[in-house]
């Protein structure tokens, strides 16, 4: 039989400190468990001392003796002759932190080991969904992981001093100095995420920080998947940083052609239909050439359920080191397994995406349909609670954007516009709205003028009477 990771020495040294010291007594036992114990005389040992701890007595050998001959178990662990032999191998205390970190490695060792050969058995019996399987089985590790890792608690001090920084390990006052110089330097704001391209927005907030979860919300044909390319052609194509996109809706032959357009400012229905001029063929060619260097990776097949996305996601920070994850669009997803409703499914769905862009220190990009409800309402102005099929996407998203054309529903109303509505920011402050111009022949989204994003700043703050929207205050009306 294989023994499982343990070290003998380490659990006697352990104990034989408690049995000597007031402090190693009350630390060992608030940091471990009778589990993190191998053998079992050890285990028997281990409780008796946690248990004088709790009653606030001192565990010397004679009150460990007494305890253990309360629950008659002081033969099973040894007798006071080995309880002696404990005392006297500990020798000193001082070190019983190192002690118990080892411990505590031989416990993560020893129960992911038992995860792995539970894993191995499951395994073999051929399972119907291994994609399935294996997010179960990662899941059991990671929280094993969590659990085992050295101590997640952080003072202020420690992470003011870099040392429990979840960002970096220079000092947090020295990084606030380097931007503040890049601040004096330069004349522009320092960014501390990606900047999406679009000028309106990044001067107000950064919404791609790392372990942001951001959706972009629109009813059908308002240009939501045509925004996301824009932000993925800025991310990828002008910083050229890795990123990927999970596509539900639409093949990966059609979305590069996508790219093409919104590149070469060519409709992209003349590319679909091949009217094209010699010169729009050569812009084609020299756009290829630079989409081919790009690191755009796309998945438009097997990456319907939640768990099939996660596994490719985790494989593609390994292995291109991803800045940023687009999917479209959560919807057209589905759960890993049976559920009550749609709404849960999508709730699960949603706290997944949240926990794994927290996992890979990642944003993630999800672009969301709204329900019907905006189409019904007088303005059309889309509201929090028309994220479709669950309101937890609401909850577990950082930042939502909602897309809105006037123009589609009344011509007049600031045609080849774009008002793109920051409906949340968890982490900043920000515009309510800004406009952006839209080419729905290309897809391509660009700034507008100066005057007519303060118009629209005015209105999202102080609707005027004339405005269709419904959230014109009482007082101003």
């Amino acid at each position: 039989m294989i023994s499982t990771p343990h070290c003998k020495d380490s659990e006697m040294m352990v104990l034989g400190c408690m049995l000597s010291s007031r402090f190693a007594l009350n630390t060992a036992s608030s940091a471990l468990d009778s589990e993190d114990f191998y053998f079992l005389e050890h285990q028997i040992i281990f409780q008796a001392l946690k248990s004088l701890a709790r009653k606030g007595k001192p565990a010397d050998i004679h009150l460990t003796a007494q305890e253990l001959k309360m629950s008659s178990q002081l033969q099973t662990a040894g007798g006071v002759a080995y309880l002696t032999d404990l005392a006297q191998f500990a020798g000193t205390s001082a070190h019983v932190h190192e002690y118990i970190e080892i411990l505590k490695a031989k416990t993560y060792s020893r129960q992911a080991y038992l995860i792995l050969e539970e894993g191995r058995k499951e395994f073999l019996t051929d399972p119907s969904d291994p994609n399935e399987l294996a997010e179960k089985y990662h899941r059991k590790l990671a929280g094993l992981g969590k659990r085992y890792s050295s101590s997640e608690k952080a003072s202020i001090g420690e992470i003011l001093s870099g040392a429990k920084s979840r960002i970096d390990p220079i000092p947090l006052i020295e990084r606030i100095e380097e931007r503040q110089q890049y601040y004096q330097q330069v004349g522009k704001p320092f960014m501390t995420g990606i900047p999406t391209g679009f000028v309106e927005l990044d001067r107000e907030t950064t919404i791609l920080e790392e372990t942001n979860l951001v959706v972009i919300a629109a009813r059908p044909a308002m240009g939501k998947t045509a925004l996301a390319i824009n932000i993925i052609n800025h991310v990828c194509l002008e910083q050229r940083k890795p990123v990927a996109m999970f596509s539900l809706e639409m093949g990966a032959d059609q979305l590069v052609e996508r790219f093409l357009s919104l590149r070469t400012n060519i409709a992209g229905e003349k590319i679909k239909r091949g009217a094209l001029s010699d010169v729009d063929f050569r812009k084609l060619r020299e756009e290829e050439e630079v989409l081919r260097s790009a690191k755009l990776f796309v998945h438009d097949q097997n990456c319907s359920t939640i768990t099939q996305m996660v596994t490719k996601a985790r494989r593609l920070k390994e292995e291109e080191d991803v800045a940023l994850y687009v999917i479209d669009y959560l919807q057209l997803m589905q759960g890993g397994g049976r559920s009550e409703s749609r709404q849960y499914e999508v709730a699960e769905i949603s706290r997944r995406l949240k926990l794994l862009a927290m996992e890979l220190k990642t944003p993630f990009i999800c672009i969301s349909q709204l329900s019907r409800k905006v189409e019904e309402r007088q303005g059309h102005r889309p509201m929090m609670s028309d994220l479709r099929d669950s309101g937890q996407i609401e909850q577990d998203s950082d930042v939502v954007l909602f897309v809105q054309r006037g123009d589609y529903y009344n011509p007049q109303d600031k045609p080849g516009m774009a008002e793109i509505i920051v409906a949340k920011n968890r982490n900043g402050g920000g515009l309510p709205s800004f406009l952006l111009q839209f080419d729905g022949k290309c897809g391509k989204f660009g700034a507008a003028s100066k005057e007519t994003n303060q118009k629209a700043v005015k209105e999202a703050f102080y609707p005027t009477r004339s405005s269709s929207r419904e959230t014109t205050h009482p007082l101003l009306k």
